[in-house]
Order: structure tokens, then C-alpha cells, then sequence
């Protein structure tokens, strides 16, 4: 009965979360860091094999598209447990605002390739309660990815 809702809702979740993306750049002006691009990305291929896994008839397919849907949650929480690390300056990343790091011949390249600087991803443009928008990301995604992991473990084990 239930077989179609599941993969919906991970789709619909998938979609707010890129669309707050997207409102928090063209809405509010926060321009993302390399860092912030790269974890839209695997939002994007959950919300297409949560698509694909609600128009699935096989519940074994289903559950393994569901599965890859956790798979890309996983991907994004560990990119953005990265982020976090960058701008808590646990690590440096190649796009951080280290002098070091900046004046690399690959970190020159990639600005002028670009036409403008991106920010830094080691800066927090904002902050909720003290938390970052990579931090509210990495909560969300392993969220959705244990959901998604439960959701697949559901659908190839019932009918």
C-alpha cells in the first residue's frame, strides 16, 4: 500500500532540500563555495532513483533503487561532514581561504577559470542557533539516508 508514498517522500525531500539550496543563493544572496555545490549534487541523483523506485512494480528493483537513494544520502553526508571540518578548521580544503592554499597553481587556475572568486568555504555566511547550513545538511542527510536505508531494508523484505 505503501510501496509508492515511501519513494515519493524522499523525492519531495530530496527537491525541498535543493529548493532551500537555491532560495538561501538566489533569494537571499548566500553564494555557495565549491563545497556547497558539490553537496547539491547527490540530492539530485537520490531525487531521480526515488522517482524511479515509485514507478517501480518489482518490490526487489524498488528496494534497491531505495538503496541507492541511501547510498547518495550517505555520499552527501559525507561531503558535507567534510564541509563542516573545513569550517570548524579541523582540515584545510583546496577552496578554504588559507594564503598557503590560495596562491597554489591549481587554486589560481580554478579562479580564473571561473571569472570570480568564489567565498571560501571555510566562512559561514550564516548560522542558525550556531549551526552552519553544512551542519543542518549533514543532519539532513543522514536523515534521509537512514530513512532510505529502513525504507529499502522494508521493501525486500515485504510484499
Amino acid at each position: 500500500m505503501y510501496a509508492r508514498l515511501y519513494p515519493l517522500l524522499l523525492a519531495a525531500a530530496s527537491a525541498a532540500v535543493l529548493g532551500a539550496a537555491l532560495v538561501a543563493q538566489f533569494g537571499f544572496g548566500f553564494e555557495p563555495c565549491h563545497l556547497c555545490i558539490l553537496q547539491r549534487i547527490p540530492y539530485g541523483f537520490a531525487a531521480v532513483f526515488a522517482m524511479l523506485a515509485a514507478l517501480e512494480t518489482d518490490r526487489r528493483l524498488r528496494a534497491l533503487l531505495l538503496g541507492a537513494c541511501a547510498l547518495a544520502f550517505f555520499t552527501d553526508a559525507g561531503l558535507a561532514f567534510y564541509h563542516v571540518g573545513v569550517e570548524k578548521h579541523w582540515w584545510e580544503s583546496a577552496c578554504s581561504g588559507s594564503e598557503s592554499l590560495a596562491k597554489s597553481a591549481s587554486g589560481l587556475l580554478a579562479k580564473l577559470a571561473q571569472g570570480k572568486a568564489a567565498p571560501a568555504c571555510d566562512s559561514v555566511p550564516f548560522a542558525l542557533f550556531g549551526f552552519s547550513m553544512a551542519f543542518m545538511n549533514l543532519i539532513a542527510a543522514l536523515a534521509l539516508a537512514q530513512l532510505a536505508a529502513f525504507w529499502a531494508f522494508f521493501a525486500w523484505w515485504t510484499e
